[in-house]
């Protein structure tokens, strides 16, 4: 606007001398001229000249977040999925480095992951830290980019909260720590084994297209009862992090293998296994933490349930909901898990878990009712699309009873995720066309 504004004020100054030394039709011309800049001045929208963030940085849109649409409450530090492809951002560097995001100021810098970039398309797929995600309006936000190299830190995306997240984009090989924890506790996972359980390269798993860019397929097979399996796992041999209290997990999951026809369901598809490495063997310690069964989904502490589901009628929400079946929603046909765990705490305040599936409540109770459970904080050993079972004097010696489908976007994090956090991430990470929009580029001069 100022440049602009400039512009007009040159032009006024010479108006009348120039007006008065032409001739009828350059008066005309000068007046249609005059007419035509001040139309632009209010023709112009005001975004568009806003305050601009460096000007090292060439080009900028503007992206509208309308997350408010299936939220009743405030979000704070939400990791909002930004998933767009335009040719618009093929200018920026290759590996995605110079992006930019900035609050609905311009100025205001948020912190950001990249996950994914294609510069030949312009497909992206970043991670983007709202400090508060309002749910009484769409929020706006600038991407900034063909510029210098970006100094943000990925892993602020992520709050103190996060235990492990997972995107599961790389292409496994067995290699230590292969997939990439972005948090800051440097849980990275490896495919095919650990330490505890034994490396076996007949188990890494197979990269595929996930939910949000690439997810992993673990193909099994499925090893039943507690021998040792040599199905597709993905192996933490030291969880850090996590709390001794309420915790949270959620994944993605798609195109799971049925149980067969007379198989037994606790023995397939089991999601996510921790086990506390204790000096002896006991049942209770191997499964210290459970996530089973995607045909009848249960939520365990130490072999106790907070929440189980049962399966006498897969289409009610009230009678459960395997996630080994399609997502039945148009945009999708993996399903989405919130397994929040609410344990009873040190002052003696006790309440219900949840289990969210696709973004909806199936499930909110306590099935171990008084039990005060504490959740150890070392010694953990973690696999994600198995069960853990005791070998010898190991206590976390075998994996087996293997999801056979595919996972992505794996999280664990502290705290009680709410029915609103559920809901926006399933929506936002499930169908982020809907409910992201991309404004026209912007260019710096």
């Amino acid at each position: 606007m100022q440049c602009l504004c400039l512009e007009l004020s040159h032009f006024l100054e010479n108006f009348t001398y120039y007006y008065n030394l032409g001739s009828d039709l350059l008066q005309t011309k000068i007046i249609l001229s005059f007419l035509t800049l001040l139309f632009l001045t209010f023709l112009v929208p005001s975004d568009a000249f806003g305050d601009w963030y460096d000007t090292s940085w060439d080009h900028r849109n503007k992206i509208t977040v309308s997350l408010n649409a299936v939220t009743s409450s405030d979000l704070s530090d939400f990791p909002v999925l930004i998933s767009l492809t335009d040719s618009d951002f093929t200018p920026a560097n290759s590996d995605g480095s110079d992006f930019v995001f900035t609050s609905s100021d311009g100025t205001t810098v948020l912190d950001h992951e990249i996950e994914k970039f294609d510069s030949s398309t312009g497909e992206l797929v970043a991670w983007v830290n709202f400090p508060t995600l309002p749910s009484s309006s769409a929020t706006d936000i600038y991407i900034y980019y063909k510029g210098d190299t970006s100094s943000v830190n990925a892993e602020d995306v992520w709050n103190e909260d996060y235990v492990v997240v997972w995107h599961l984009n790389q292409t496994s090989t067995g290699a230590s720590g292969e997939f990439k924890d972005s948090t800051s506790n440097g849980n990275d996972g490896r495919g095919g084994g650990g330490t505890d359980v034994g490396y076996d390269s007949r188990r890494i798993p197979h990269v595929t297209d996930g939910q949000i860019g690439n997810g992993q397929h673990l193909k099994g097979p499925t090893t039943t009862g507690n021998g040792e399996g040599t199905g597709d796992i993905i192996y933490r041999n030291s969880l850090d992090g996590m709390p001794s209290r309420d915790f949270t997990i959620e994944l993605w999951t798609g195109d799971i293998t049925n149980v067969p026809s007379g198989g037994v369901v606790s023995q397939y598809n089991d999601l996510v296994s921790v086990c506390y490495d204790a000096s002896s063997t006991n049942g209770q310690w191997q499964n210290h933490i459970s996530l089973w069964r995607a045909e009848n989904v249960k939520m365990k502490i130490r072999g106790d349930f907070f929440v189980s589901t049962d399966n006498t009628s897969p289409a009610s929400y009230a009678d459960g909901h395997p996630v080994q079946d399609d997502n039945s929603a148009s945009f999708t046909n993996w399903n989405h898990i919130v397994a929040v765990y609410n344990q009873k705490d040190a002052d003696g305040t006790q309440g219900n878990s949840q289990l969210y599936i696709n973004g909806v409540l199936v499930k909110d109770e306590n099935r171990s009712g008084g039990l005060n459970r504490e959740t150890q904080t070392d010694k953990l050993r973690m696999v994600l699309g198995a069960d853990i079972d005791a070998q010898g004097g190991n206590n976390c010696g075998r994996v087996n009873n293997e999801l056979k489908g595919k996972v992505d976007e794996f999280r664990i994090s502290s705290g009680l995720k709410t029915a609103d956090y559920a809901a926006a991430t399933y929506f936002n990470q499930g169908d982020p066309s809907t409910y992201l929009s991309l404004g026209t580029q912007e260019t710096q001069d």
